[in-house]
Parts: structure tokens; C-alpha cells; sequence
């Protein structure tokens, strides 16, 4: 052994006696890891041993396994420092507003998984009215606007529990089923006749209504935007047929819940605002 080296082993605490791989092994991590922690000033510098390897004392390896713990504690990596090094009621402050951050994040991801479930929840019940196969064109558009004036905010989560609700009761499941199959049916179709077509949107302003009466929500403003993105959306979707059927529809629509008739003056809630 050179001089050199001697010197080198010789200047290292007497404490410092763990290499990288047995820090990492007792703090479940990986040398790579604490690498990186030097990298980004979360361990200062260690001695290093005559050939070049990093020694560890206890009192680092203490270091690791606290950054370890407030890591998977949801802690970023950029915070741990500061909060280790700060005193007693700092670290209390700083461990406050990142309880804090977590509480939100907590609330984003249950956010998300409401969302999830009502995702598979209307895949289920759409597979099981298919008998296992994948959405018609019809269902595949109602699925879209779902998304669509949800996912956007255009109503909040309340009130688009409280109109699954009403659609899953059985009352308004057979108002559904009274036109919804038929208005199907039209996906083939070029034309329908002047008498199917009324018949069909008596049936469908019906379902409007048992929908608005029990929940006070009434149908969406056409001026707002979500109601031009829903339009294209319905003309890239229904056929000719359809199309000839929701004209109609939305003609009724604005007949009974327009801005100028007796129930839209009647304080009903309007769904997307």
C-alpha cells in the first residue's frame, strides 16, 4: 500500500466504516440512490477510502433512513433537506403544510377514482345491455357527453350524482327504455317517417321531464360553449335519421325550457352553468 493511501485510510473517522452498498442495504435503497442524494446536497460529502469508495459513519446511515422515511411519506426530495435541518418547531411548520399538500392530493386521487368507478360502472352496464360487446354508435355518444360536461366542470360532482341517481331508478329507466332502443335502430337509417319521428320525441321530452322533476335540474344552456362541442360531436355521431329525430328534439326542448317559456321563468336550477 502507497504512502498515499495509508494517509487516506488513516484520515477517515474511526465511525466512518460503511461502504455505499451497506447503507443501502440497511436503508432499503440502492447505492445509485444515495449517489443521487449527494448529487442534490441531501448528504453532504464522506470521507472516501484508498480506493475511492465512500464511507459511511452510523450517523449518516441515520440521515439515509430518515430521508427514506419522509419519502415515502410523500415528502419531495427537495423539501427533505430543509427539513432536516431546521429546528424542532420549523420541522413542525414545514411538516404541516406538506400534511397539508397531502390532504389535497388525498382528495385529487379520490377525485379521480369516483371517476373510475362511474368509468366502469357505465362500461359494465352498457356490456351487460349489449350482451358483452362494445357500445353502439348511440351509447358511445351518450358515453362522450357524460365525459364531457363532467370531466369539464360544466357540473359538479353533486349534481352528477344526483342525476345517476334519478337515471338508475326504476321510473325513468322505463322512460329510457320507451324511445332510447328505437332512436338506436335509426343508426342504419337515412330517413324516418313524420310519424315515428314525433312519437319519438314525445317519448324523449318525457324522459327530460321525469328527469327535471326529480331532480330541479333543468336541461343545459344551447349559448354556452359545451352546447356547440356537444352539437359537432352529435353530427359526426347520428345518422341522417337521428339527426331528423334531434332536431326535433331540441326544437321541443327550447319550446319547453327556453329562456322565454313558462318553465325556464319557473327558477328551475339549469344543469350546466
Amino acid at each position: 500500500m502507497s504512502d498515499e493511501s495509508i494517509a487516506a485510510d488513516a484520515a477517515i473517522d474511526g465511525d466512518a466504516v460503511l461502504r455505499s452498498h451497506d447503507v443501502a442495504e440497511f436503508a432499503g435503497t440502492t447505492p445509485r440512490a444515495l449517489r443521487h442524494y449527494h448529487q442534490i446536497g441531501l448528504l453532504s460529502e464522506v470521507p472516501r477510502d484508498s480506493n475511492g469508495y465512500r464511507r459511511y459513519s452510523a450517523r449518516d446511515l441515520v440521515r439515509v433512513l430518515r430521508i427514506r422515511q419522509l419519502a415515502a411519506g410523500g415528502v419531495p426530495l427537495r423539501k427533505i433537506g430543509t427539513l432536516l435541518d431546521q429546528g424542532t418547531q420549523s420541522q413542525d411548520s414545514l411538516l404541516a403544510e406538506l400534511d397539508r399538500e397531502l390532504r389535497a392530493e388525498v382528495e385529487r386521487i379520490e377525485a379521480q377514482r369516483k371517476v373510475m368507478a362511474e368509468l366502469r360502472r357505465r362500461f359494465a352496464q352498457t356490456a351487460r345491455f349489449n350482451g358483452g360487446e362494445g357500445p353502439s354508435v348511440t351509447q358511445q355518444f351518450d358515453q362522450d357527453v357524460w365525459t364531457l360536461v363532467t370531466a369539464s366542470g360544466d357540473i359538479d360532482a353533486d349534481t352528477a350524482a344526483s342525476i345517476q341517481d334519478v337515471l338508475q331508478s326504476e321510473a325513468v329507466a322505463e322512460r329510457i327504455a320507451a324511445w332510447h332502443p328505437e332512436f338506436e335502430r335509426l343508426e342504419a337509417q337515412a330517413h324516418v317517417d313524420e310519424a315515428s319521428a314525433e312519437r319519438l320525441v314525445g317519448q324523449m321530452v318525457s324522459f327530460v321531464e321525469t328527469v327535471t322533476e326529480a331532480t330541479g335540474i333543468t336541461p343545459f344552456d344551447e349559448a354556452k360553449p359545451i352546447a356547440g362541442l356537444i352539437e359537432g360531436m352529435q353530427d359526426d355521431a347520428f345518422s341522417p335519421a337521428q339527426q331528423q329525430v334531434w332536431s326535433r328534439f331540441l326544437a321541443a326542448m327550447e319550446t319547453r325550457w327556453g329562456a322565454g317559456s313558462d318553465s325556464a321563468e319557473g327558477g328551475s336550477e339549469p344543469a350546466f352553468e
